[in-house]
């Protein structure tokens, strides 16, 4: 089992990373991967916040998911310790690295925070998000610094705390509402 995913890992990772290598989408992705870092994110809360009265009140709820899923993220970068893609002979990372691999701190921030923005806002105006949070992902497969494993389950747990943030806001935002 082991061995199917780590040969899918790399069938996956050369096909991103140096498939769709092009001078057109390496500012893109460059981008992309810039907005899953954490202060970048910070300051999209607080810009919403200050031009939207609306999410105010939301504010808190997305604060604890981008806190949660970045702290599950340092906990299992320490338990996991997975060595980069950008040490396999083959690739071309276009950035440098300080931590281990898995899960990818930058897509497990991006889908806790768009998965738990788009559970509250319950309209469409929440798939801009959850597009966003997978170019993200994509990206760091495609900057060579991810595996696509990485990303996937990183994807899978930003969305289970950005669920479980949602959740908890639409409990306490009815309650106070109820009082």
């Amino acid at each position: 089992m082991l061995e199917a995913v780590r040969d899918a890992d790399f069938a996956l990772l050369r096909a991103i990373h140096l498939g769709w290598r092009s001078s057109l989408l390496d500012p893109l992705f460059w981008v992309l991967s810039y907005t899953g870092l954490g202060q970048i994110q910070l300051a999209a809360l607080a810009l919403a916040a200050w031009r939207r009265p609306a999410v105010r009140p939301r504010l808190p709820y997305l604060l604890g998911a981008f806190a949660a899923s970045g702290i599950l993220n340092s906990v299992l970068k320490d338990l996991f310790d997975r060595e980069r893609p950008s040490l396999v002979a083959w690739t071309l990372p276009q950035e440098p690295f300080r931590f281990g691999s898995f899960p990818s701190g930058h897509t497990v921030t991006s889908f806790a925070l768009a998965v738990c923005a788009a559970l509250m806002l319950r309209d469409r105006r929440g798939w801009p998000l959850i597009l966003w949070a997978v170019g993200v992902a994509l990206s760091r497969v495609y900057r060579g610094v991810h595996w696509p494993s990485d990303v996937l389950a990183a994807a899978a747990l930003g969305s289970v705390v950005g669920a479980a943030c949602a959740w908890l806001a639409e409990v306490r935002l009815a309650r106070r509402a109820a009082t």
